[in-house]
């Protein structure tokens, strides 16, 4: 295969990954190929083997119809060596991207990276919001309540304000946040006033706190979607040992009492 010598500035030479690196990569992509969802560790006794590779997206030393192909479309990084150029695929992906990159390939590789690289932001950035401690008295809470005490304190209306904030667009994000909010705002909003009440927490701080963590998420990506799934993520990881389920229904709370998501501009 024919490689291209160029002057182009972007190509440098081939720099090796370390092992943080090289584990920075399988973080970024939850240790799942992005192009075919398979896992890229394998167990074998006490070891784990890796099945994957780390790709240049932009090739390091492209063939001349890889530039035909490539040429005028967006790079990502300085050079050809930044992290923002390379990820991890799985050992076959890898092989057939190098083989068979075309245009098409190429552009969608690149997307996902950058959907990767925003992700990442967001998580960084929400990481450093801290939460009052006293919000996993909600969430246990979420976790214990019987079915006739819910049902009792049930909306008898639609979520309106939902309708107004999610598009149809994002039609499973909307029936899935409408149906925490129908089923478990007025039980949380009971739950909250008691302990700002009591003074075990301030409200006004944990929406705040909510308010700005999500203002950060939006900031790195634009998919509602996307910012859903790290704010449920960020309070995962503030609260632990709380399941997915409780944090997504506390995130519907404040979708439906106006911290998470803006009203949508007629």
């Amino acid at each position: 295969m024919e490689i291209t010598k160029s002057n182009d500035p972007y190509l440098i030479q081939r720099i090796a990954i370390t092992d943080n690196l090289d584990n920075a990569y399988l973080l970024e992509v939850d240790g799942i190929c992005p192009l075919c969802g398979k896992y890229m560790l394998l167990g074998k006794g006490k070891r784990m083997n890796k099945k994957y590779q780390i790709a240049h997206i932009y090739p390091n030393s492209p063939t001349p119809n890889e530039v035909k192909q490539l040429e005028g479309l967006e790079r990502l990084g300085s050079n050809c060596e930044d992290f923002e150029n390379k990820i991890a695929l799985c050992k076959d992906c890898h092989g057939y991207y190098d083989d068979h990159k075309t245009k098409e390939e190429y552009l969608d590789l690149l997307k996902i990276k950058k959907n990767l690289t925003s992700v990442s932001k967001a998580k960084i950035a929400a990481s450093h919001q801290d939460l009052e401690q006293e919000i996993i008295l909600v969430i246990n809470a979420l976790s214990h309540i019987d079915e006739e005490s819910l049902q009792k304190m049930k909306l008898e209306y639609q979520a309106l304000k939902i309708s107004n904030k999610i598009e149809d667009t994002y039609i499973i994000l909307k029936v899935k946040v409408e149906n925490y909010v129908c089923i478990f705002f007025n039980f949380i909003k009971e739950i909250f006033q008691d302990l700002d009440q009591a003074g075990h927490i301030d409200f006004g701080l944990v929406a705040s706190e909510i308010k700005t963590t999500f203002l950060k998420c939006e900031k790195e990506m634009s998919s509602k979607s996307e910012i859903f799934r790290s704010l449920v993520k960020w309070l995962e990881s503030k609260a632990v040992g709380s399941s997915n389920e409780a944090c997504e229904a506390v995130i519907s709370y404040f979708v439906q009492s106006c911290e998470v998501f803006h009203e949508i501009a007629k």
